[in-house]
């Protein structure tokens, strides 16, 4: 179900929810290993400032969010997985605000996570990877364009010193839909 928000400032071409949705990247875009649909493209409007999605991720980074969107891709046994999600905010100020408050979480927090050095995408972004237990062969990318804020988990990527050629280009490739709609 897709919402959208007329007049909202958000920034985007279209109204929140369906700018949040045109960004997340089609089945077709995906690498063949990774083409199953684990979680069908949706969004919504946000009209209590708290996002459902990636709701433990840093605290309050949605307070001016206008819309979220969320999908997922994985392999045939689901020991891969690349998950997206992306902020719609009112104006980019508010992205940028909420970008810092990704980045800050992160830094603070090292024996949960380790930052990875790679290129930037989009307007500002930082790879990272969990620091110990399950998640120590996840990779995630939190990426700022504009009016977005947009987050890729790719779980099972094994590697935990340089950035997953594959969370590389579906990084790029999420960025450009920003681009797009912003």
């Amino acid at each position: 179900m897709t919402f959208a928000l007329a007049g909202c400032g958000t920034g985007s071409k279209l109204g929140g929810s369906q700018a949040a949705e045109n960004v997340l990247p089609p089945r077709d875009s995906m690498p063949t290993e990774l083409g199953t649909v684990i979680n069908k493209p949706s969004s919504r409007a946000l009209n209590r400032k708290k996002c459902s999605f990636t709701a433990d991720m840093p605290s309050g980074w949605c307070e001016d969010a206008v819309a979220e969107g969320h999908t997922g891709y994985g392999n045939g046994d689901g020991s891969k997985r690349l998950l997206f999600d992306v902020i719609v905010y009112r104006n980019d100020t508010a992205a940028k605000y909420a970008f810092r408050k990704w980045n800050t979480s992160i830094r603070h927090t090292p024996s949960k996570y380790r930052i990875v050095n790679a290129d930037k995408f989009g307007s500002e972004s930082m790879v990272f990877v969990g620091a110990s237990g399950a998640s120590r062969d996840d990779q995630q990318i939190v990426i700022h364009e504009g009016h977005f804020v947009g987050t890729v988990k790719f779980l099972g990527s094994g590697k935990r010193d340089a950035l997953d050629a594959t969370l590389s280009k579906m990084s790029d490739t999420f960025v450009k839909r920003m681009q797009k709609e912003d």
